[in-house]
């Protein structure tokens, strides 16, 4: 009979436990439709933008003399860059998050990847500048080169957006037995806690995605997902080293092997 009860009981803790998992993945799933729907709304607004600027250039009976013309086009350009954008992030965070993301793990070499980063932050935001140090050699990583790129870049533009004093980025990869170990400092420390929580709780996301832009928050959730479908972690050190400093830990490939 006792051994009846703690079975009915172990059985009782082991449903409530899956109704809490089940109310947790509803809250984040209708988040994440928040969060699309905000970007849907921003995708409006700037395809209304460029209907409205080209509209007036296309009216002959208004004579726009070369200045207002050129503010027309600058529109134009700006408004089609961020239908661009948002269009490939809400493209990433619906594969992300239906787990269709391509991801293809194989041997690559970092300094490799962080010279493409540079390349595409030093493209996209001229008044920032990416200051990379590592060795000039090491062991390969075991990382999708493409994919990694892009959520270093993500990472990289909601620093940037939560806090515009950013004028540098600092990134430092050091190499040790097992992994290789990437730094960025000199962080906005709440921004830092932030992407741990994205990180390490990936499942309780609506506690804090009110915290950031809508538009950032989708870009932290699409990029700490990618990281976690390459087997990078946060390095445990990091939080109570340097609080103002983020820490990836990225494995290596030794004798074809996953080191972890």
């Amino acid at each position: 009979m006792i051994e009846e009860i703690g079975q009915e009981q172990d059985s009782q803790k082991k449903i409530q436990k899956l109704q809490n998992e089940l109310h947790q993945l509803r809250v984040n799933n209708q988040t994440i439709w928040s969060l699309l729907v905000q970007i849907g709304n921003r995708l409006q607004r700037s395809s209304t933008s460029i209907k409205t600027a080209v509209s007036s250039l296309l009216d002959y009976e208004i004579f726009w003399d070369a200045t207002t013309q050129h503010e027309f086009l600058q529109a134009i350009d700006n408004s089609t860059d961020e239908l661009s954008n948002l269009i490939v992030l809400a493209t990433l965070a619906f594969r992300s998050q239906a787990k269709t993301l391509e991801i293809e793990t194989e041997p690559n070499i970092i300094q490799e990847i962080l010279a493409t980063l540079q390349k595409t932050i030093a493209k996209n935001n001229r008044d920032l500048q990416l200051v990379v140090n590592h060795p000039s050699e090491g062991k390969p990583i075991l990382v999708d080169h493409q994919y990694l790129s892009v959520a270093l870049g993500l990472l990289a533009e909601v620093i940037i957006s939560e806090d515009k004093s950013v004028t540098q980025l600092s990134m430092q990869a050091t190499e040790s037995t097992e992994s290789w170990h990437l730094q960025i400092d000199n962080l906005n420390m709440a921004l830092v806690t932030i992407i741990h929580h994205f990180l390490e709780r990936s499942n309780n996301i609506a506690a804090i995605v009110n915290q950031i832009l809508p538009e950032n928050a989708l870009k932290l959730m699409t990029a700490c997902r990618i990281l976690h479908l390459q087997n990078i972690k946060i390095c445990q050190q990091d939080t109570t080293k340097n609080l103002s400093s983020l820490c990836l830990i990225i494995p290596v490939v030794t004798n074809n092997i996953l080191i972890e």
